[in-house]
């Protein structure tokens, strides 16, 4: 059922993990010029792309979007709802060791440089925090609904 408590989690959830598509993962300063690396690469301030490829972090940041919302729309299955809000949990675990990888690979390449994590990377900690409490409440309506099949 959509208007149950756990899908305002799912969906705050689906949320966060779409504001990981927008805006800036870290900023970099060197020798006066400003660097920014963004899930679609590493811009320099005239905005021109460098030779990093982030294309894996895109697609892992669309994987957990999708998964997501597509995860909203199984309130039938609960059993694999309860899943794969768990395989979220663990991709978003991924998803900050991912971005600090890329940020470390980024600091390799631009060696001197002042680094600044953006407030994105405690995205994925709360996603997985409403990820959890939306599997306790799924996992509640599952124990829910035996207990009315044992009664009948």
């Amino acid at each position: 059922m959509l208007q149950r408590s756990q899908t305002l989690f799912l969906l705050g959830a689906f949320a966060l993990s779409l504001l990981l598509l927008f805006g800036p993962l870290a900023r970099f300063t060197l020798d006066g010029s400003e660097f920014v690396l963004k899930h679609s690469g590493l811009m320099n301030s005239e905005a021109q792309k460098e030779a990093v490829a982030t294309w894996p972090l895109t697609m892992y940041f669309v994987v957990l979007a999708v998964l997501a919302i597509l995860n909203i729309f199984l309130y039938k299955n609960r059993s694999l709802q309860m899943r794969i809000s768990v395989y979220l949990i663990l991709l978003n675990a991924g998803a900050v060791g991912m971005m600090f990888y890329y940020v470390a690979v980024v600091k390799n390449q631009l060696v001197g440089a002042i680094t600044v994590h953006q407030w994105r990377f405690i995205v994925p900690l709360v996603s997985m925090i409403l990820l959890y409490l939306a599997f306790r409440r799924i996992r509640r309506d599952e124990l829910l609904v035996k207990a009315y099949d044992r009664i009948r």
